[in-house]
């Protein structure tokens, strides 16, 4: 894959990704549960468990629907330098970049 191909699809999937993120979720949307998944525990303290609820509340969003995009994102970036994954990285930093300019 060239270098402009690669930059034409960051640029791509970064609009797409500003364009879901400036959207609300459809009040019809229904929760549908994960085939062939599985339950992990974890242990928190209770300042953390606070704060990650916090956070999953201002994005509306339930909080396991939070810690599942972080555990998949870091997963992801564990297994592979493919440019699947230097866009999710690329996506995490926006969204902090976002976060931190207000």
């Amino acid at each position: 894959m060239s270098r402009r191909s690669v930059i034409s699809e960051i640029q791509e999937i970064q609009a797409d990704s500003e364009k879901l993120a400036s959207e609300p979720v459809p009040s019809s949307a229904e929760y549908r549960a994960l085939h062939n998944t599985t339950t992990v525990a974890l242990r928190l303290t209770r300042k953390d468990a606070e704060a990650i609820s916090a956070l999953a509340s201002a994005q509306g969003i339930p909080v396991s629907t939070l810690l599942r995009g972080w555990v998949v994102s870091g997963l992801r970036h564990e297994q592979s330098d493919s440019v699947g994954a230097t866009l999710s990285e690329l996506e995490q930093g926006l969204r902090k970049l976002r976060k931190a300019l207000g």
